[in-house]
Parts: C-alpha cells; sequence; structure tokens
C-alpha cells in the first residue's frame, strides 16, 4: 500500500508532547505558535506536571486523551523520547515529530534510541520526523510548530535539513514580500527521508516551488528519480553546502579520481531539473521568481533601460548566464522608434534614455512591442525604474504607477516573464509594490535578476525534456555467467579483474571488442601472434600489476614474429620486478587499434548517488583539463547525448580541421550499455574503459579496468 505524508501536513489533531509555557523554552514557543495560529483542529497539551496551559486543559500523559491522535510532536529529554513515542504510536499517530536533540548525532547511545523508535514505528507504518529538528510549518492548514511568531503565507515549500537556515528564509521572504505555503526541517532524518517529502509535495496543489537546503544526501540515486518527476510539474530550487575538492576521493582509477563529490553533485542536479544556488537569501529570491514568473519557451533576452551603462551590465550578466541577447527584428524595431529619442537604439538591448523618466509610458510601449513579437522569450528591465519620481519630481509618481499596473497586464496577458532590475528594489515605492503584489519580480542586483531570468529559461528546457524522457537500463535483470565471475574473483580474494575478466563481463552485455588472446610462452605468443595479424600490442595481466605502464608491461606495434617473443620475455621480466610468478597469468595479444579520437568512458559507485557514469576525450583532455562529464544511472537518451554535447572538446568528435566526424552513435551504445552494468552488478564500484579509440565508424575499446566491492 502506497504510504502518504497527509496526516502529517494536515493532521485533523495535534498533541505536544513536552507543552510548556515557561518563557524561551522550545517547547512554549512552538505551542504558543500552534495556538495562536489560527489551527481549526484539536490540540492536546500534554505535561505531567500541569493541568493547563494558556488556560487550556493539559494531560498528564498521551494516553489519557482518550482518542486517536493524527500528528504528535515530542519535546522532551532524550531519555524519554522513547516512551513517548511508543505511547504515541497506541495513540493511533500516523507521524511523530521529534524536536528533541542530542541522539543520534551524539554517539552510541543516542544512535540506540533512534534504531529503538524506527522498531516501534516500523510496527504501525508511523512517519518518523526528526529527531533533532525544528518542526513544521503549513499554511494551507494554519499550523506554525516552528516557534516563528509570524511566517509570511504563500506558494513555497521548504524542505531543509537546518533549522537556523529556517529563521534566515522567513527573514528573507518578509524583506522580499514572498511567503511560504509548507516548512519542514527533516533533522536526523532517521524515518522519512528527502525523496519522500518531495514525493508529497510535488503532488501539493498549493505548493508552485520547493526550496531545500541539503548538508548531506542519502539515497542520492532515488533523489534524482523523484526530482524529475516532480520537475514535470514544478522546479525544485536548492542550496547545496559542503563542497569538497575533485579527486580528493582515494580511487584506482581516472575515473575515480576525477568523480570530486560536488562535480557529481553538479551533475545530478542538472539531471534531475534541480536548480542550484549558493545562499540563502539566493535561495528564496530563486524560489520567489519561480513561484511568480510564467516559463519563458526559450532563452531570447531583451534588455532594455534608460541608460547604456546599466543596459551593458545587464547584457554582459546575460551572456555570462547563457542568455541570448538577439537583434531584435525590424518589425518590433520600428514599433519602439517613434517613441524613443531619435537616434536611440532599439535594437537589443533597448535603451529609451531620458524620456521615460519624464514619460515612463515609454517603457509600457516598449515592452508591449517585445511581448507581441514571438521571438523573444523574456524581458529584464534594469536600471531605476521606480525612483523616476524622486529624481524628475512627484508628479511622476502617478504615471510610474499607472506604467506597473499596464505592465501587469502585458505580462498577464502574454505570458512572458518579466523581471525589473531597479536600484530601488528595497524602497516602498508604489509603483514598485505594484509589480512585487502582481506577481512581477524586483530586483536589486542586475546580476541576481539576470540570473533568476537564466534560470527560470534552463528549467523551462529541463522540464520540456524531462516530460518527454525515456530511462533507460533502469530494470535489474541479473546474469548468471556474471555472477560467476564475480564468486570466482571474490573467493581469489581480489578486488581487481583481470582484463581478460573485464572483456567476458563486457561481451555479456554485448559490448564490441576488438580479437584479443592470452598467452603464457613465448612459442604459444608467435604462434597467436601469426593468427590475429600484426601490428599488435602485449600488455601483462596479473592482478597485482594494475597500472600496466608503470610496471613496463605494455608492448605496443610489434610487427613481426622476433619482436612478440622479444616483447613476451622482456614483459615478463619486469613483471617479476613487481609481483611474484605465481601471480602472473600471462600476457594479451591484440591487433594494434587503428588509428582515431582516444576517449574515455568509466563508472564509479558514490556513496551519496550510487553508479554514476563519465565521458570524455582521452589524452590531454583527461589527463590535463579533466574536460569529462557526469550522469547517475539509469540513463535516458537525453543524458547521453548532453554527457557527449557538454565536454568542451564536442566540437572535436564532430570533425574539425578536414577530420571526418567520428562515430558518436557508437560512444551513445557503449554509454547506455555501461549504465545497465552499473544498475543490474551493484558489485562493481569501478569501472574505466581507456582509451577508447573512436573512428568514423565503430570504435576499439583498447583497455577495461573493473574493481568490485
Amino acid at each position: 500500500m502506497k504510504r502518504s505524508l497527509e496526516k502529517v501536513f494536515n493532521p485533523g489533531s495535534i498533541a505536544i508532547i513536552g507543552a510548556s509555557e515557561v518563557p524561551g523554552k522550545a517547547a512554549e514557543r512552538r505551542t504558543r505558535s500552534l495556538i495562536q495560529g489560527g489551527y481549526a483542529g484539536d490540540i492536546y497539551l500534554i505535561n505531567p506536571k500541569r493541568d493547563e496551559l494558556f488556560g487550556m486543559k493539559a494531560y498528564h500523559s498521551i494516553t489519557d486523551v482518550g482518542k486517536e491522535i493524527d500528528l504528535v510532536m515530542v519535546v522532551v529529554a532524550p531519555r524519554f523520547v522513547l516512551p513517548a513515542v511508543t505511547d504515541s504510536i497506541k495513540m493511533g499517530a500516523k507521524g511523530i515529530i521529534i524536536i528533541t536533540a542530542g541522539l543520534g548525532e551524539t554517539g552510541e547511545e543516542g544512535k540506540k534510541i533512534e534504531a529503538d523508535i524506527m522498531k516501534e514505528a516500523a510496527k504501525t507504518g508511523t512517519y518518523i520526523i526528526g529527531p533533532n529538528c525544528s518542526g513544521m510549518f503549513n499554511a494551507s492548514a494554519d499550523i506554525n510548530m516552528l516557534g516563528i511568531p509570524t511566517i509570511n503565507k504563500g506558494s513555497i515549500s521548504v524542505l531543509t535539513q537546518s533549522g537556523n537556515v529556517i529563521d534566515s528564509l522567513t527573514h528573507f521572504a518578509k524583506m522580499k514580500g514572498c511567503g511560504f505555503n509548507k516548512m519542514i526541517n527533516v533533522g536526523n532524518a532517521v524515518g522519512v527521508q528527502l525523496h519522500e517529502y518531495i514525493t508529497y509535495l510535488k503532488d501539493d496543489t498549493d505548493t508552485k516551488v520547493i526550496a531545500t537546503y541539503l548538508e548531506g544526501i542519502r539515497g542520492g540515486n532515488e533523489l534524482v528519480r523523484v526530482a524529475r518527476e516532480a520537475a514535470k510539474t514544478k522546479p525544485i530550487v536548492a542550496l547545496k553546502v559542503g563542497k569538497s575538492i575533485a579527486g580528493a576521493r582515494a580511487a584506482a582509477s581516472h575515473t575515480g579520481s576525477l568523480a570530486g563529490d560536488d562535480i557529481i553533485l553538479d551533475a545530478a542536479f542538472r539531471q534531475a531539473g534541480i536548480v542550484r544556488v549558493s545562499n540563502a537569501d539566493e535561495l528564496v529570491d530563486m524560489a520567489d521568481v519561480f513561484s511568480k514568473c510564467p516559463l519563458p519557451k526559450g532563452n531570447r533576452l531583451v534588455i532594455m533601460s534608460e541608460g547604456g551603462g546599466d543596459n551593458s551590465i545587464a547584457a554582459d550578466n546575460a551572456e555570462k548566464y547563457g542568455m541570448q541577447v538577439p537583434v531584435l527584428s525590424e518589425k518590433t524595431q520600428k514599433k519602439m522608434i517613434p517613441v524613443l529619442l531619435a537616434g536611440m537604439p532599439a535594437h537589443n538591448p533597448v535603451d529609451y534614455g531620458g524620456t521615460a523618466e519624464e514619460n515612463p509610458h515609454v517603457i509600457t510601449e516598449c515592452v508591449k512591442a517585445c511581448m507581441e513579437d514571438d521571438e523573444v522569450d523574456g524581458i529584464l528591465i534594469t536600471g531605476f525604474f521606480g525612483g523616476f519620481y524622486d529624481i524628475i519630481a512627484p508628479h511622476i509618481a502617478e504615471l510610474e504607477e499607472q506604467t506597473s499596473m499596464d505592465l501587469v497586464d502585458l505580462v498577464e496577458k502574454h505570458k512572458k516573464p518579466l523581471i525589473v532590475n531597479s536600484s530601488y528594489a528595497r524602497d516602498s515605492i508604489n509603483s514598485l509594490d505594484i509589480l512585487k503584489k502582481a506577481g512581477i519580480p524586483v530586483i536589486e542586483s542586475s546580476d541576481r535578476a539576470a540570473q533568476s531570468m537564466s534560470s527560470l529559461m534552463r528549467f523551462a528546457v529541463d522540464q520540456k525534456k524531462i516530460q518527454n524522457m525515456k530511462i533507460l537500463a533502469g530494470k535489474v535483470t541479473e546474469r548468471t555467467e556474471v555472477k560467476r565471475l564475480f564468486k570466482e574473483v571474490t573467493n581469489a580474494s581480489r578486488r581487481n579483474l583481470l582484463e581478460t575478466e573485464s572483456r567476458n563481463l563486457l561481451s555479456e552485455y554485448d559490448i564490441p571488442l576488438p580479437d584479443a588472446a592470452m598467452v603464457t610462452t613465448p612459442a604459444e605468443a608467435v604462434e597467436v601472434a601469426y593468427r590475429l595479424g600484426y601490428p599488435l600490442a602485449m600488455k601483462i595481466v596479473s592482478p597485482d600489476i594494475i597500472h600496466k605502464s608503470d610496471a613496463g608491461g605494455i608492448k605496443l606495434n610489434l610487427s613481426n614474429r622476433d619482436e612478440v617473443a622479444a616483447a613476451f620475455n622482456g614483459i615478463m621480466k619486469n613483471a617479476k620486478k613487481v609481483a611474484p610468478p605465481e601471480r602472473i597469468v600471462g600476457v594479451l595479444l591484440s591487433p594494434m587499434a587503428a588509428p582515431g579520437q582516444e576517449c574515455i568512458i568509466g563508472m564509479i559507485r558514490d556513496a551519496q548517488f550510487g553508479p554514476v557514469i563519465m565521458f570524455g576525450l582521452g589524452g590531454i583532455f583527461v589527463e590535463v583539463l579533466k574536460d569529462v562529464s557526469f550522469r547517475i544511472a539509469p540513463l535516458a537518451d537525453e543524458d547521453i547525448d548532453e554527457m557527449i554535447r557538454e565536454i568542451k572538446g564536442y566540437k572535436i568528435l564532430t570533425g574539425v580541421r578536414g577530420e571526418k566526424p567520428k562515430d558518436i552513435e557508437a560512444i551513445k551504445g557503449v554509454l547506455a550499455k555501461l549504465s545497465e552494468i552499473a544498475i543490474n552488478n551493484p558489485e562493481i564500484t569501478e569501472i574505466d574503459l581507456n582509451p577508447v579509440i573512436v573512428r568514423e565508424k565503430g570504435l576499439s575499446i583498447v583497455d577495461s579496468r573493473v574493481l568490485i566491492a
């Protein structure tokens, strides 16, 4: 049966165990905010030492209430938490919010209490929120259990792993004039996980935007899946802290060394359509913009201002955030030219100069012309609109207000986003208040205004992509031969597969491989060489030699039998310097790959997101420039296409300086198969296919490395 958080966010009754009216206490603040918030359901206050609190009857135990209770908040000392949870479950609690700190975050004793709590909750399927959290708010049900006296109501719902961030967000929202619908601090999250909240909020009609603050991620693969579903209907804006340096992890493969935590996180968020921000006020700004603005159809932006300087700054910011500022059509320019000063540019950015200061209606006419242009996706007004009355004379205020009302009507009619960047944004000005109340964002920072518009445009594209996306290789299909192979490797006390074994693994998934054969004597090498044909490559095969070239275990371009025999003897001599004879299996002979473009394809199993697939160009591109891309498996066709296109060296694959295009479809095929391998085989921790030589038709996997847990 599918569980739902409905009774957590919309309970028919609420009890607070540990309720208090001692000023300043956590329990007092939350009890007071709940009572004064206007909640229409039944409230039960539990305190073993009181018969009355806030003029209401108090109960010594929740079991004394005598009725089922939907939601319980627990604010007691750690040693009393488990009994409180047990009693709450007896009273039919569907959800329990545990405010108490000092449990799992403090040591083993606290972790044991958390484990016992979850054992009790599992018996009935009761939701556990926290512990070590700050509470919950639901504007739709007039529930305020956060202890914050007043919270602006709106359509942004917040999930956060930090209680004090909620304090900051509510403060910024008051400054911005926006508000929240639901807010919950997940705390230690021993029960309800982030993706479960998102699953609920994506279907919540009162939530337009989900904003989240994250310090750590568990079950990242599930988060990506659920966020993708949510992005089909509403945006998620995320502030993730705790960046780490790429390559800091200890890894035995190129893929692992390149896969920094924050690099993977960025890739996962892009893949899921999550908009990432860098600080709390930016989180509020971005969520506010998404809650109010219509989504654009593309990324073509018109900039307009009363001065060239502001226009130039905005244009630079637009380019920085990846938006186009195209020259407007002759038809659109002709509509604006009559209201502009003679000689003022109407091509884009539009400079209406000093005329707007005395006659703000000029702005209306310019915006109207651009709104009517199908080749315009969004408009950014920059400068000091809202302050004209202050600069010219008070009589301008009425004209500005009328302009604001006209702009509101134009946005409503044409459903295109309009953002106003004004140096007067923080002032209380009627014309700007009209815009804000109607849902047109007014932002003080030119950079933030451009960033917000860019995020709208990027999300609109991502949403359309996600709505039509078909995920590949998501179903686990066990393959007997592969499991037998892993068992043999494990029984031999190894983590790394021999190259012959990794080739067997790849072959099981129909990944094309060049001919190869393992030999154990010089005579056998010469015989096999004749069959394979020259020129040849020879590589050592030993579980103790992972970096073959460093150990002198590779010989290339062998062109006759003498060279083959000499290479065999040389490789064996070098190998015995770094590995005991019994650990040297033999050498692998294979034809030299035809020339082409070197690429690298890999997989690493990340602690947060599970299997992560990597692609990049080989050689200097990966070794020095680290020009690689990542996506979380399972992959969709769109993921694979984006992985290839987003590397800086992509044009090399399409053909430059007379080179013919490389077989990108063949690369896509390997990436799709690697995604399938990663999903089907949780034992695998890392895979390196490096180099992969891609030609005009087809490719060759020259070397493969696979590690298992």
